[in-house]
Order: structure tokens, then C-alpha cells, then sequence
């Protein structure tokens, strides 16, 4: 029964989670209505256009049912990247639905408990570097990486890319990197590892001409975060204390399956 709830949250259009996917919207789209506003960008499966307009995908079915547990109307928007990070820096949204966690987002975003685990890894593209292999960031010297402007990658790595000169390249979206990878403007894609599945299974001339390498960059926390300037933010300990009863039960570990999402 708590699958098929979840489902039906993915595939029923409701007021609260009117679609807005470009970054032109009307002052008006932004005003709250009575609601707290959650914002996301297009992100599958956490976060995407389902085929009736309306938003699906894991972070969007995790905020409805959190506030819904908590009797607080909510409203969630896809937006630009840039444009979700600003808007809930300066307080136009009350929050990100999921996000990972950066030291310089603490001045402005009250972070919950963890909600789900992600993983980052090189994708590259085949046959051209079939066998692709590294241990040490010293071997990736010889490629050119794909990263996206805006996302969060490990201090790690950042600190090797100064160190060694690695050679990089920032996109607006996962989509352009993967282009870019196709037609060899870049070697290698850094990449969330559900989001890129999704991307390269909804895209089958890429599914076949990319690979993945074995070893993870990294493995790291996803939260629920809070514009400073929210309400949300002074609600943070009733707020953790309801994603703890969602785990408990189980129904937190069911939304974020990615088996519960319905494809893009």
C-alpha cells in the first residue's frame, strides 16, 4: 500500500506542484499562495517533469508527504539551478527538497538530517576510453573532466584539480556534459550515479557509448534544506524529528527507492 502511495503521488497533478521549469516565470509564479514554497531543478529521479506537466520523482514525493505529515501546505517548482540556489539563499523559497551539504551554504540554509546517500563517478565515453581506470588522482591527468557550474563535488578532489592542474570544464547541465562527452570535448562526465543512469537510460544512442568507471569519487550525504530566511528554518528540530518517525516506518526508505519513480 505504501508503494502505491507513493506512485500516486508521482503521477497525480496537484496545485502544489505546478510545474515551472524555465527561468522566465511572472513575479506572480512566486509569490507563495498561503504555502510554503520548495524549489528543485530537473534532476531525475529526484526531481522531474512527469508527462501530465505535473513535478514527480523522489525529492518531490519526500516533500509532500513530509509536510503533509507536518499539516503544512506546500508548493514545489522546478527552476533553473542557479536560480533555485538564489532563490533560496536570499528567501523567495523556503527550501531546496534535496541537497547535498557545502560549508559556504551554511550562512544561508539550515540543513536537515540526512534523507539518502548519493554517489559520484567518472563516466567516459566508449570505445574511445574503454578500460578506463584510476586509483589516484594523478592518473587523470592526461583527460579532460566534465563538471556541472553549481554542484558540489568533494574538497578532495577540488584540492587535486588546483594541485595537479587537472584540466576541467564547467556545463550548465548534466545534459551538456553529456554532450559534450559524446562528440570528445571532454573525456571524462563527474557525475551523480542515479542521476547520470537515468539520463543516459532515457537516452539509448548514449547508453551504449558510455561507460562507467568502477571506482566511486565519492559517496556523501542528501539532505532537505531551508532558506535562514524561512519560518522552516526555527521548525528544523520538529522537521528532523518527522523524517525520523518517515525512517522508522519505513516509508522514507520507499520513496527514496528509485524503483518507486516513474520514468521521465
Amino acid at each position: 500500500m505504501a508503494v502505491l502511495f507513493t506512485l500516486t503521488v508521482l503521477t497525480v497533478p496537484s496545485p502544489s506542484t505546478a510545474l515551472a521549469s524555465d527561468g522566465a516565470a511572472s513575479p506572480a509564479d512566486d509569490t507563495r499562495n498561503g504555502a510554503y514554497l520548495m524549489v528543485n531543478t530537473v534532476y531525475p529521479p529526484y526531481a522531474m517533469e512527469l508527462a501530465d506537466g505535473s513535478v514527480g520523482g523522489t525529492a518531490t514525493t519526500l516533500a509532500e508527504e513530509l509536510f503533509r505529515r507536518l499539516s503544512l501546505p506546500v508548493r514545489q517548482r522546478l527552476l533553473p539551478w542557479n536560480r533555485v540556489l538564489r532563490m533560496t539563499e536570499d528567501g523567495a523559497a523556503d527550501g531546496v527538497s534535496l541537497l547535498a551539504h557545502a560549508p559556504e551554504r551554511d550562512a544561508t540554509m539550515a540543513f536537515s538530517v540526512p534523507v539518502a546517500e548519493a554517489h559520484q563517478s567518472f563516466y567516459y565515453a566508449s570505445p574511445t576510453h574503454d578500460g578506463f581506470a584510476w586509483q589516484h588522482y594523478e592518473d587523470l591527468r592526461s583527460y579532460r573532466i566534465g563538471l556541472v557550474q553549481g554542484y558540489t563535488y568533494s574538497p578532495e578532489f577540488l584540492a587535486a584539480v588546483q594541485r595537479l592542474d587537472l584540466a576541467v570544464e564547467y556545463s550548465p547541465s548534466d545534459e551538456s556534459n553529456f554532450a559534450k562527452l559524446r562528440s570528445g570535448r571532454v573525456d571524462l562526465c563527474l557525475s551523480n550515479d542515479l542521476v547520470a543512469e537515468s539520463y543516459l537510460n532515457s537516452q539509448q544512442h548514449l547508453r551504449s557509448a558510455v561507460g562507467k568507471a568502477e571506482r566511486p569519487v565519492r559517496s556523501y550525504p542528501l539532505y532537505m534544506a531551508f532558506s535562514r530566511s524561512s519560518p522552516l528554518a526555527g521548525r528544523l528540530a520538529e522537521i528532523d524529528a518527522e523524517i525520523g518517525r518517515m525512517r522508522a516506518d519505513g516509508t522514507l526508505q520507499r520513496i527514496m527507492e528509485p524503483g518507486t519513480v516513474q520514468p521521465r
